[in-house]
C-alpha cells in the first residue's frame, strides 16, 4: 500500500512540475488559451483524444461489454464519419478568421445574443456532463482509502477523493494555461492506455491457456463478441441498433468536435486547416482502437466474475482495487486519475475562454482567476450525481451522454446556418430564443418518448431548423 501511494504522489508531482513550467508563458490571452498555436498537431491531436477520453472511458466502457457485447464500437464508427464531416465542412470557416472563441464565429455572423446564448449552453452541459465524470474518477480513490482503513461512510470518502482530485486540477490548469494542459494530457494519454494494456494482461493472466480458450469459446456462444445490431426492437431500446448507432454517434461527434469549445479549441490551437483535418480523424482512429482496449476488459471481466454479484459501473475499478498488486494498483489508479485530470483541465481552460471572450469578463477577470472560478464550479457540480445514480436507469457512461446529446443537437443546427451565405431570416434575440427552446423540446421528447441518446441528436437537430423555417414562414405573413 504505501509504494501504491508513493506511485500516485510522483504522479501528482510531475503533473505539478508540466503546470508551473509552462506558467512563465502564459502571461497573455493567447498564451493562456492557445499556447501561440506553436504547438504541434500530433501532441495537440493526443490532447484531443485524452481529453475527449476521461475517466468515463476508463471505468465505463469496460461495464457495457460486461452488461453485454461490443456493440457500442457502431457509435466509434458514426465518430469517424462525423469527424471526417467537420473537418472538410465546418474546420474551414473556423480558419477563416482570427477567432479564438468558436462561438466568435457565431456572434460575427448573427450577432451577440446567439454568441452569448450557445456560450450559456455549453457552460451547463459542460458543468453537468464533467461533473460526472469527476464523480466516476473518484469511485477507485475511495476504495483506495477505504483499504487503507478509514472506517467512514463511503460517501464521505467520495466527498474527499473528489476534493484531492479537485485541488489538483485546479492548481495545473491555473498555473500553467492550454501549453501546460495540452502536455500534461499527452503524459496523461500515455499514462492511462499502459494502464489499460497492463489491465487487460494481468486479466489474461488469471488464465491458464486452456481456461482461456474455454473463455472465448464462451463468450462466442453468449454473443459477447457482437458488434452489429441489426434487430430494431419495437417496444425495447434501440440505442445501438445499428442505422440509430451509426447516425447517432456521427452527429454526437459533429456536434461535440464541431461546436463544443473544449474540444475544437485543440484543433484552432494547430497551425493551419490541414493540420487541424489530421487531429480531427486522426483521434476518431485512436479512440476507435482504446473503445476496443476497453470493451476487451469488460468481455474478459465477465468471464472472471462469473457468477459474483456486481454493479456492472463498478466492476472494473473493484478489479484494480481487489486483484492488482502493489504497486502496480498505484499505477492503474494514476491511470484513472490522468484520464479524469485531462478532461477536467480542459473543461477548467475551456469555460474560463468562453467567459473571457463571449462574456467579455477578462475587462475585469484574469484568465487564472475565470480558471480558479470554473473548477470550484465543477467541484460542486461533481456532488450531483450522488442524489441520481441510484434512481437512473441506465449507465453512468450513457447518463453522461444523454446530456450532451440534449444540447448537441441544436448547437449543430447553428453552426451549419452560420456556415450558410444567407443570413438569418429572423432576429437575433428571437433566435436565441428558438434554440433554447429546441433543447427543451429535445429533453422533453427524449423524457417522454423515452428515446435512446443516439436519437436525441438528430432530433434536436431537425427542431431548431424547423423552428427557424417556421419564424421565417411567419415573418413573411406578417409583411
Amino acid at each position: 500500500m504505501i509504494w501504491d501511494i508513493f506511485v500516485i504522489l510522483i504522479y501528482f508531482i510531475i503533473v505539478f512540475y508540466f503546470g508551473f513550467h509552462f506558467a512563465k508563458n502564459t502571461q497573455k490571452e493567447e498564451d493562456f488559451y492557445l499556447a501561440k498555436k506553436e504547438i504541434h498537431w500530433v501532441f495537440l491531436m493526443l490532447s484531443l483524444v485524452a481529453t475527449e477520453t476521461s475517466s468515463l472511458t476508463f471505468l465505463s466502457i469496460p461495464s457495457l461489454s460486461y452488461k453485454t457485447d461490443f456493440r457500442f464500437l457502431e457509435i466509434a464508427i458514426g465518430y469517424i464519419f462525423g469527424r471526417t464531416i467537420v473537418a472538410l465542412y465546418l474546420l474551414p470557416s473556423y480558419f477563416s478568421g482570427n477567432t479564438i472563441s468558436v462561438y466568435e464565429y457565431v456572434g460575427n455572423r448573427f450577432g451577440k445574443p446567439p454568441q452569448k446564448t450557445i456560450s450559456f449552453v455549453f457552460t451547463i452541459s459542460r458543468l453537468l456532463g464533467d461533473g460526472i465524470r469527476l464523480y466516476v474518477s473518484s469511485l477507485p480513490i475511495a476504495f483506495l482509502l477505504e483499504r487503507m482503513g478509514f472506517s467512514i461512510s463511503p460517501e464521505i470518502l467520495g466527498i474527499l477523493a473528489l476534493t484531492i482530485l479537485s485541488i489538483a486540477t485546479i492548481i495545473y490548469s491555473v498555473f500553467g494555461g492550454f501549453r501546460a494542459i495540452v502536455f500534461t494530457d499527452v503524459l496523461q494519454w500515455i499514462i492511462y492506455i499502459f494502464g489499460g494494456i497492463f489491465a487487460l494482461v494481468l486479466i489474461f493472466s488469471q488464465f491458464g491457456s486452456i481456461e482461456f480458450s474455454n473463455a472465448i469459446e464462451h463468450l462466442q456462444s453468449l454473443g459477447k463478441w457482437k458488434v452489429f445490431v441489426f434487430d430494431y426492437n419495437q417496444t425495447g431500446d434501440n440505442s445501438y441498433f445499428i442505422l440509430f448507432a451509426i447516425i447517432g454517434g456521427a452527429f454526437i461527434s459533429i456536434g461535440s468536435h464541431g461546436t463544443d469549445l473544449m474540444l475544437v479549441q485543440r484543433v484552432i490551437a494547430t497551425k493551419n486547416l490541414l493540420s487541424g483535418q489530421k487531429i480531427l480523424i486522426g483521434s476518431g482512429i485512436v479512440v476507435f482502437f482504446q473503445f476496443l482496449l476497453f470493451l476487451c476488459i469488460g468481455s474478459l471481466l465477465f468471464v472472471f466474475y462469473d457468477g459474483k454479484s456486481i454493479p456492472p459501473d463498478k466492476v472494473f475499478s473493484h478489479f484494480i482495487i481487489t486483484e492488482v498488486p502493489s504497486p502496480f494498483l498505484g499505477i492503474l489508479v494514476a491511470a484513472i486519475l490522468a484520464s479524469a485530470m485531462s478532461t477536467l483541465s480542459s473543461t477548467i481552460n475551456s469555460l474560463s475562454l468562453t467567459w473571457a471572450r463571449d462574456w467579455e469578463m477578462d475587462k475585469w477577470f484574469s484568465p487564472r482567476i475565470l480558471s480558479l472560478f470554473f473548477g470550484v464550479l465543477l467541484f460542486l457540480a461533481s456532488l450531483i450525481p450522488y442524489a441520481l445514480v441510484d434512481t437512473w436507469e441506465k449507465g453512468i457512461l450513457e447518463m453522461g451522454l444523454t446530456i450532451f446529446s440534449y444540447t448537441l443537437g441544436p448547437s449543430i443546427a447553428v453552426f451549419f446556418l452560420a456556415k450558410g451565405k444567407k443570413d438569418l431570416p429572423i432576429t437575433g434575440s428571437l433566435f436565441s430564443l428558438l434554440f433554447l427552446f429546441s433543447i427543451l423540446t429535445t429533453v422533453g421528447m427524449g423524457l417522454v418518448w423515452k428515446l435512446s441518446f443516439t436519437l436525441l441528436v438528430p432530433i434536436g437537430f431537425g427542431s431548431l431548423l424547423g423552428f427557424v423555417s417556421i419564424g421565417k414562414m411567419l415573418k413573411k405573413v406578417d409583411r
